[in-house]
């Protein structure tokens, strides 16, 4: 079976600057490239990736607010789990100055600090529905 010809017209959406078929944004599930297309008599925007992920404006916005939660909350881990190994590099410091502890003290503070500022931007969020 032959490949479906895409139909693309003039009118490419505002984010690509009026570059040909890219878009500047990859694919929410494997990150590969964004091309769009025109489809149908109205010539409703579709977001095609390499491997063929397919999404309408409403489904791909869906998926990228989805990614950017997801990327949130691993930053919010990593910066706790950062934490817990200073905690322990504290633990540690029994023979060290009062200097060096303070610094790692002071690091912990900063990065609680960082998590409880993106767990607020996560909560603060109210993407469009």
């Amino acid at each position: 079976m032959a490949p479906k010809k895409r139909r693309q017209t003039s009118r490419p959406p505002p984010s690509t600057g009026h570059a040909i078929g890219l878009v500047p944004m990859s694919c929410p599930d494997c990150f590969g490239v964004l091309s769009y297309e025109r489809e149908g008599s109205q010539g409703h925007l579709l977001y095609r990736c390499q491997v063929e992920h397919r999404y309408t404006t409403g489904s791909l916005l869906e998926a990228k607010e989805g990614q950017l939660e997801r990327i949130f909350w691993s930053a919010a881990l990593a910066l706790r789990q950062l934490c817990y190994a200073y905690e322990d590099l504290l633990g540690e410091l029994h023979d060290a100055n009062s200097t060096e502890r303070k610094r790692v003290q002071q690091r912990m503070k900063e990065l609680r600090k960082q998590g409880l500022a993106i767990q607020t931007m996560i909560e603060a969020t109210h993407a469009v529905e």
